[in-house]
C-alpha cells in the first residue's frame, strides 16, 4: 500500500524532480569502480603518502557525497526509501533501514584486525594477501595499536544499542500506522471524500516518520565511516576503503548474480516438484 501511495505526498511534484536517483546512483557506482579504486589501488603501490592521503579521502568524501544525496531524494520523495530498485537481489539483504547495514563497515574493519591476531596464534597459515605491495601497506594492520581495538570496540557496543532501538523506532512506527489508518478508514467509511484525507493524513505522518529514522540511521552510517578512518593510520584506511569498494563491486557482478539467481530458480523448481504430490 504505502510504495503506491507515498509518491502523492511527497515534498515536492514529481513532474519537477530530477533525474531518477537510480541514475545517479549507477553513475556514483561508475565512478568508484572505474575511477576512484583505480586510482587508490596505484597510490597504495606508490611511495607517496600525500598522493595515498588524497585518494583515500575522495573514496571517504565519494561515501558521504552518496549518503547527503541520498538524505536530499528521500526527503523530497519517500518512496525511495520503500522502493529501492537501485538495488538488486544480492544488495537488498545487506540493507538495514534504506541502505547498508552500519554493521558491514565494522564487521569489515574487524575481519582486519582479526586476520592477524589469527595469523600470530597460527604461524603456518598465510594471511597477508598484501605480500607483493610495500611493506608499510603490508603491515599496516599487523600488530594494531591498542587504540585502534579500543575504539572499535566502542563502536561495536554504540552500534548495539543504536541499532535495535532505531529497528524498533521503526517497528513501533509501522504497528501504529497500520492501527491508525484502519480506524480512520472504518470511521469514516461511509464517506469517501472523508476517508481519503483521514488516510491520507495519517500516510503522510508516517512517511514524515520513516523518513527521520531513516535520515537517522544515515548520519549513524556517516558517523562510523568517520570514526573508522578517524582511528586508523593512513594505510590501513586505504586498505579499508579498499576492500570496502571490492565489497560493493562484487555483490554487483553479473556473473555472481545470474549464478546465485539460477542456483535459486533450480532450487524452487525442486521445491515445486517435491510439493507437487501434496496438492492434488
Amino acid at each position: 500500500m504505502l510504495k503506491a501511495v507515498a509518491p502523492l505526498f511527497n515534498r515536492h511534484n514529481n513532474r519537477h524532480s530530477s533525474r531518477p536517483f537510480k541514475d545517479y546512483y549507477n553513475e556514483w557506482f561508475s565512478t568508484l569502480k572505474h575511477n576512484l579504486l583505480p586510482l587508490l589501488r596505484r597510490s597504495i603501490s606508490g611511495d607517496s603518502l600525500t598522493v595515498l592521503s588524497t585518494h583515500v579521502e575522495l573514496i571517504h568524501q565519494h561515501f558521504h557525497s552518496f549518503y547527503y544525496t541520498l538524505d536530499s531524494a528521500a526527503t523530497s520523495d519517500p518512496s525511495l526509501l520503500l522502493n529501492q530498485d537501485w538495488r538488486n537481489s544480492l544488495e537488498k539483504p545487506l540493507l538495514w533501514l534504506g541502505d547498508l547495514t552500519p554493521f558491514l563497515f565494522t564487521n569489515l574493519a574487524r575481519s582486519f584486525l582479526d586476520e592477524f591476531q589469527d595469523s600470530d596464534s597460527n604461524p603456518s597459515s598465510n594471511p597477508n594477501p598484501n605480500h607483493d605491495r610495500p611493506w608499510q601497506v603490508a603491515m599496516a594492520w599487523r600488530n594494531a595499536s591498542e587504540a585502534l581495538t579500543t575504539r572499535m570496540d566502542q563502536i561495536e557496543c554504540g552500534l548495539r544499542v543504536i541499532v535495535p532501538t532505531l529497528t524498533e523506532r521503526m517497528r513501533c512506527a509501522e504497528a501504529t500506522f497500520v492501527d491508525r489508518v484502519v480506524n480512520d478508514w472504518f470511521r469514516c467509511r461511509d464517506s469517501k471524500g472523508a476517508a481519503m484525507v483521514a488516510v491520507g493524513a495519517d500516510v503522510k505522518a508516517h512517511m514524515e516518520e520513516v523518513v527521520s529514522v531513516f535520515l537517522y540511521a544515515n548520519r549513524l552510517r556517516r558517523s562510523v565511516l568517520v570514526d573508522i578512518i578517524s582511528a586508523t593510520t593512513v594505510y590501513q584506511a586505504a586498505l579499508f576503503l579498499e576492500a570496502l569498494a571490492q565489497f560493493l563491486i562484487g555483490f554487483r557482478n553479473h556473473d555472481l548474480l545470474h549464478a546465485v539467481e539460477l542456483s535459486n530458480n533450480v532450487n524452487n523448481n525442486a521445491a515445486a516438484k517435491e510439493c507437487r504430490p501434496w496438492c492434488h
